[in-house]
């Protein structure tokens, strides 16, 4: 889940290092827009064929966080 997170997030900021994307950092804190963020999920719903309400995102979820909502509905 964290690699699908980071391969995601990288193809939209070419210019983040996968290793900064760690489970206590935030995808805004990491430089990533609401579009860029909502992308990023999306993308990852699809790569693991999970899907995940909208409602169960918050808006300043930290990474790890987002890993185990994933995890719970594959």
């Amino acid at each position: 889940m964290l690699a699908a997170i980071r391969r995601h997030a990288v193809a939209i900021l070419p210019d983040l290092r996968p290793a900064d994307i760690v489970p206590e950092r935030t995808l805004a804190e990491l430089g990533l827009n609401s579009v860029d963020r909502s992308e990023v999920v999306t993308n990852v719903m699809d790569d693991l064929d999970v899907y995940v309400p909208i409602t169960e995102f918050r808006q300043a979820m930290p990474v790890g966080d987002l890993v185990g909502l994933f995890e719970r509905h594959r």
